[in-house]
């Protein structure tokens, strides 16, 4: 039998805390380790409990969501932050300092537990809402220089690598993009992989952030 997915969630709203345990503790294959009613307390909770996702919030008094990211990215677990929808420019600081990947606080339960076996494997999970919410935040980013940046890697992609590019920043999985383009899904696998290192974009909300900054979404 396959070891539970082991998770640690990070929220200084008590009732939101609570529910977000009762949610992940109703999945088999989940199993919620701890708890942290605030940022100082995750390094102490990590180092006792082996993680392997760190749910975290993105804004808490104190030191918040990105803060924690910053700080221990390179300690083992994964982590996927929570969001409200009018985080805007927050969560693209998250993305930035490190964090996997996000999700919207009222998304329907089975989008976060998903998101949360996802971020475990090794992937970066972006429904198409989250994907809606993400191209709307970065752009409302105001600072030119990054869209020129995000301009000038995208030049770099071939045309099918920038059509594979396009759909991640709208929220396809790669299975719907092999789909789209008439190809096996490990073709898009490693295109992708491709991408990213052309893109310097270490994961898959990165590659989709580049994306929209340099306009092609």
């Amino acid at each position: 039998m396959t070891d539970p997915i082991r998770v640690l969630i990070v929220d200084d709203d008590a009732f939101a805390r609570s529910g977000m345990e009762m949610l992940i503790s109703s999945a088999p294959d989940l199993v919620v380790v701890a708890t942290c009613s605030n940022g100082a307390q995750v390094a102490g909770a990590i180092r006792e409990q082996y993680p392997d996702v760190v749910l975290c919030d993105v804004r808490m008094p104190g030191m918040d969501g990105i803060a924690v990211v910053e700080a221990l990215r390179g300690s083992g677990p994964a982590f996927l932050m929570m969001t409200a929808m009018d985080d805007n420019g927050t969560v693209l600081r998250a993305i930035e300092a490190g964090a996997a990947g996000f999700l919207l606080k009222d998304d329907d339960p089975i989008s976060i537990v998903n998101a949360v076996r996802s971020v475990a494997a090794g992937d970066t999970p972006m429904s198409a809402r989250s994907a809606r919410h993400l191209v709307s935040w970065v752009r409302d980013d105001p600072q030119a220089a990054r869209r020129r940046d995000a301009q000038a890697r995208v030049e770099q992609l071939a045309p099918r690598e920038r059509e594979m590019a396009i759909a991640v920043a709208t929220g396809a999985s790669d299975a719907e993009i092999a789909r789209q383009v008439l190809v096996a899904e490990s073709t898009v696998k490693s295109t992708l992989a491709t991408v990213r290192a052309k893109l310097g974009a270490r994961t898959r909300v990165d590659l989709a952030v580049t994306v929209v900054r340099a306009g092609l979404v």
